[in-house]
């Protein structure tokens, strides 16, 4: 048991890090399009992310919930494209953030599911208000 708890803990330090210098890699660029085509590699790799982590919670919650989920996820993304969208253009750094708090918040439940401690008021939530 111990030997589990230090394997997710060194890999948990090791997500944060990844985190922090994905973050700070686009601060490396000089111009506003080398930044913009790094933070939109980025979004996309968080994107996929944030779907195996929905996908993966899908898979160890019972219909119901499912479909409430399914309502949530759809409004967390209308609030994901008013927050990160203005004059029809596309933050994608804006994206990238709010993806990765989604993903983690996501990831978080499926830990929780996994460990027996499910709790279908906290998958529905609407954890961005």
């Amino acid at each position: 048991m111990k030997a589990i708890f230090s394997a997710l803990a060194l890999g948990l330090l090791g997500f944060a890090s990844f985190a922090a210098n994905a973050q700070g890699e686009c601060d490396k660029y000089r111009t506003s399009y080398d930044k913009t085509y790094c933070f939109a590699k980025l979004f996309l790799e968080s994107d996929k992310e944030l779907n195996t982590a929905y996908n993966d919670l899908r898979g160890l919650i019972k219909e119901p919930v499912k479909q409430q989920l399914k309502a949530t996820q759809l409004d967390w993304i209308k609030y994901r494209d008013n927050s990160c969208e203005s004059s029809g253009s596309i933050n994608v750094d804006c994206n990238y953030r709010v993806n990765r708090e989604r993903g983690e918040y996501l990831r978080d439940r499926v830990r929780e599911c996994k460990a027996g401690t499910c709790r279908n008021d906290e998958i529905v939530k609407k954890s961005w208000n």
